[in-house]
């Protein structure tokens, strides 16, 4: 395998150039052909139409993923341009060189080594990256909304990126630390701490171990309902423990002592609304057919969906009944001006998500 097959990104001076009504893009360019799904459009030229002011403001970009998207599109209709991130604030791809017999064992670790620095290198530089263009986003000085609102001009795709982009540069300080002090070590040292690193630089093993984890915790406390005396229903107070531990909301120390975090209600209560929203973004966006398989399988995990060992085209179904199932009736009002109509639907839809996660199969 080459020393040099790996994906890096172009230093840009400004995200987004004009010129001629177009947008150039110099941004994360893949440089093997492994890497495609981590491509984003070097240039996207706006549909030629009359020039008058009502056109014109049909074309303008709603969201940064209209212009900003993965070109790895495995969904059974195009990826949606409001629906999903920009393909870089996902891990890029990691290409680690295979062991050849004849070689020695102090080449093979050098490649090894040089391929995870390019991994951390360039999961560091598409931090920046996301930065950017979440400040050259058209939302970008919209005030953060009430999670439990639904009506919002964000997108799915803008709330994702400034999501991500917050958690990333909370972790990067001290995930700088630790790349400059292990060095190449530093696959090793992140298994042991995990959640330290950013979204961007989880190499697969560690996405897995936390996969596992998470799993492992959700499936002992579906086995904890299971023995209580009467069923747990989403509104009773043992439900938010429940939910914390089963979307990893709190620490397992928690689980040990065997007592609930003080703080369960207000998280579960706010990862119910946030889940809620989403869901809604995603009915209104049309569908998880417009989400990339990426994106499904994260989906999943926030809403407590176990995904290892599954195929997307599995967990794309589950999705989909996850929506089906707890979409409130009046999901139509989710949209309209209707105030005290789409409060209703929200609150339905929130009960609804809070049977889900108490459900023994860990579905509505």
């Amino acid at each position: 395998m080459p020393l040099n097959a790996g994906l890096r990104i172009a230093r840009v001076h400004s995200p987004f150039l004009k010129t001629n009504g177009s947008y150039t893009i110099a941004s994360l360019v893949a440089a093997s052909p492994a890497s495609k799904q981590w491509q984003t459009i070097s240039r996207v030229s706006p549909p030629r139409r009359a020039s008058s002011t009502a056109s014109q403001a049909k074309e303008a970009p709603k969201s940064i993923s209209e212009v900003v998207s993965s070109e790895h599109l495995t969904s059974p209709l195009p990826a949606s341009t409001i629906l999903n991130p920009p393909a870089s604030t996902r891990p890029p791809p990691l290409d680690l060189p295979t062991r050849d017999p004849s070689s020695s064992v102090f080449r093979y670790f050098y490649n090894l080594g040089k391929a995870y620095t390019t991994f951390y290198k360039t999961g560091v530089r598409a931090i920046f990256t996301n930065r950017k263009l979440l400040a050259q986003s058209p939302t970008a000085s919209v005030p953060r909304p009430p999670i439990s609102s639904a009506t919002t001009t964000l997108t799915r795709s803008d709330v994702l990126l400034r999501r991500r982009v917050r958690h990333d540069l909370a972790c990067l300080p001290t995930f700088g630390v630790l790349l400059l002090v292990c060095g190449e070590l530093t696959p090793l040292v992140v298994l042991l701490f995990p959640r330290l690193t950013p979204l961007t630089c989880r190499i697969p093993k560690q996405a897995d171990a936390l996969r596992r984890g998470s799993e492992a915790r959700r499936a002992a406390s579906f086995r904890g309902l299971r023995y209580r005396p009467a069923p747990v229903r989403g509104d009773d107070p043992a439900a938010s423990g429940h939910i914390c531990r089963a979307l990893g909301l709190t620490y397992s120390l928690w689980d040990k002592v065997g007592i609930d975090s003080p703080f369960s209600a207000a998280l579960a209560r706010r990862a119910v609304d946030q889940i809620a929203a989403d869901d809604a973004m995603i009915r209104a966006g049309g569908g998880v057919e417009g989400i990339v398989d990426e994106e499904v399988v994260l989906a999943c995990e926030e809403r407590g969906i176990d995904v290892l060992g599954k195929p997307v085209d599995e967990l794309r179904s589950q999705l989909a009944d996850w929506l089906r199932k707890t979409a409130p009736e009046g999901a139509a009002s989710e949209k309209s001006g209707d105030t005290s109509s789409g409060e209703s639907a929200r609150k339905e839809a929130a009960e609804k998500i809070r049977d889900a996660l108490v459900s023994l199969d860990g579905r509505a």
